[in-house]
């Protein structure tokens, strides 16, 4: 909670004169992180057409089957460790929306709570 007081006393290289200019400031980052929220669905249908994806290759594989004549990959390898990159992306970035909404909680605490009188 420091670093917040902190970061909301100093954002942009000038000391925020109000609590009324820090919450709107807080209003503004929330409402980003819950627009990035409302994708969360996509990155998780993201990552199990992935992980399909690397079952199929798995399968093409062991089965012996050449590889495409479009595919832009020189093997299965190659083209498995591609797909496991992105999923892996794609998890990072929902633990990091997960993180995001719990810094949007405790904004929305300092909004709900924080007055003038502790400055």
């Amino acid at each position: 909670m420091v670093q917040l007081i902190v970061f909301l006393k100093f954002q942009g290289g000038k000391v925020m004169k109000s609590t009324i200019e820090k919450k709107r400031l807080l209003l503004e980052i929330i409402a980003r992180v819950l627009k990035t929220y409302e994708r969360k669905d996509a990155y998780l249908k993201e990552i199990a057409d992935d992980k399909a994806t690397l079952e199929l290759l798995n399968g093409k594989e062991t089965a012996g089957e050449p590889m495409p004549d479009y595919s832009n990959y020189t093997d299965y390898a190659e083209w498995k460790d591609t797909v496991q990159k992105e999923i892996v992306k794609a998890e990072s970035t929902i633990e990091n929306l997960e993180t995001r909404m719990i810094e949007v909680e405790a904004y929305q605490y300092y909004i709900d709570n924080y007055t003038d009188a502790g400055e």
